[in-house]
């Protein structure tokens, strides 16, 4: 993996942090004190053992410049006709507690909401199945990672394999992990209406892996906060992904933030962090999808990783389910990480909200 001035690192006792920052377009910018939007990922830990398994998966590959490049993403291949993929997944509520008596809790509801956050999350397109119809056309009745992602492979939805899908089952709902958050390691600032927790991911990454134990490694746990971002060399980071064992056994990890509007810039709000950390989690569940490099969105300088919400960073669109409003983000196709013209994906489009018109090229690009 190449290193780019994107990235900012910090030394934990588990590894370094990598986390992406929307600096290069100004998107998200924080209201309530310094910093802006950014989404992490913690690199493998190999050490941890976890259970028999990991999460279905298929790998593909293309060529560009000479050179092929493989991926792996979660499901079955499109090519080899209609399949349909269930991924069990548990929803593991965080509740942080602040010295400065602050407690941020997503199992009940605030500031007039009539849902918590985990509830509001359950009945998103996260979950919930509603009708996606990009540029018109109808992608189908689903939820908005499968959408996305019978759109990106629309070429073969569309023709031979319809009843293509990788969906998330219902999730289980855990009892609540309550984390108490030094003075030091944390801090709270006002916010829209609720208080905005910051935590300091160093610390919050140790906390994660010794709260990953039992997991079923086939499935997804969702680790699910309110209103609390994370910090490296600043605020604020709304949902990471990362990935404990190794191969035939690895756990896939998701973590999001569910936050009110109002605290960025952006309609950078509610299941933001959790729909680009499942976007990004089915299209590079092991973190291991090396492209050809690319710019654009938060990167500055080059990239490459295939990051489906990196290159649109901080764009949103509405999606209304059971009288509720919410804001997934953009993610991006692979014809787009594959420098492919034309798109093969649905429309001809390279982005789910037709956010780029083609492929952007790194000046340093020499693969």
């Amino acid at each position: 993996m190449r290193g780019h001035v994107n990235r900012l690192f910090a030394v934990s006792a588990l590894a370094a942090l990598l986390v992406h920052s929307a600096a290069a377009q100004s998107r998200g910018k924080f209201l309530y004190g310094d910093g802006k939007a950014m989404f992490g990922t913690l690199p493998p830990d190999r050490t941890v053992k976890v259970n028999t398994g990991m999460v279905q998966n298929w790998t593909g590959s293309f060529d560009f410049n000479g050179t092929t490049f493989s991926y792996t993403m979660v499901g079955t291949d499109p090519a080899l006709g209609s399949a349909s993929t269930v991924v069990p997944t548990q929803i593991i509520p965080l509740i942080f507690k602040f010295s400065d008596g602050t407690v941020l809790d997503p199992t009940v509801a605030a500031c007039g909401a009539v849902k918590s956050a985990v509830q509001s999350a359950i009945d998103s397109p996260v979950f919930h199945s509603t009708d996606f119809t990009p540029g018109g056309t109808n992608v189908g009745n689903s939820q908005y990672a499968d959408a996305f992602q019978r759109a990106n492979f629309w070429s073969f939805v569309s023709a031979t394999a319809p009843a293509y899908h990788v969906l998330l089952a219902q999730p289980q709902v855990v009892p609540p992990v309550t984390i108490e958050v030094p003075r030091g390691l944390g801090r709270t600032t006002n916010g829209p209406c609720a208080k905005v927790g910051q935590v300091n991911l160093s610390y919050f990454s140790l906390k994660l892996r010794g709260l990953i134990s039992g997991i079923p490694s086939t499935s997804l746990p969702i680790f699910l906060s309110y209103n609390t971002f994370f910090t490296d060399r600043g605020c604020c980071i709304v949902g990471l992904n990362t990935v404990y064992g190794s191969a035939p056994n690895q756990l896939t990890v998701a973590v999001a933030a569910y936050s009110d509007a109002g605290i960025f810039d952006q309609p950078i709000q509610d299941i933001y962090g959790l729909s680009r950390a499942i976007g990004e989690w089915m299209d590079d569940p092991f973190l291991t999808n090396i492209v050809p490099d690319w710019t654009g969105g938060e990167v500055v300088g080059c990239e490459d990783l295939l990051e489906v919400g990196a290159p649109v960073d901080g764009r949103t669109f509405q999606v209304t389910v059971g009288g509720q409003t919410y804001h997934p983000s953009d993610l991006v196709f692979l014809p787009w990480f594959e420098k492919s013209y034309p798109s093969r994906s649905v429309n001809g489009w390279y982005t789910f909200q037709n956010n780029y018109s083609g492929p952007v090229m790194c000046e340093d690009d020499s693969r």
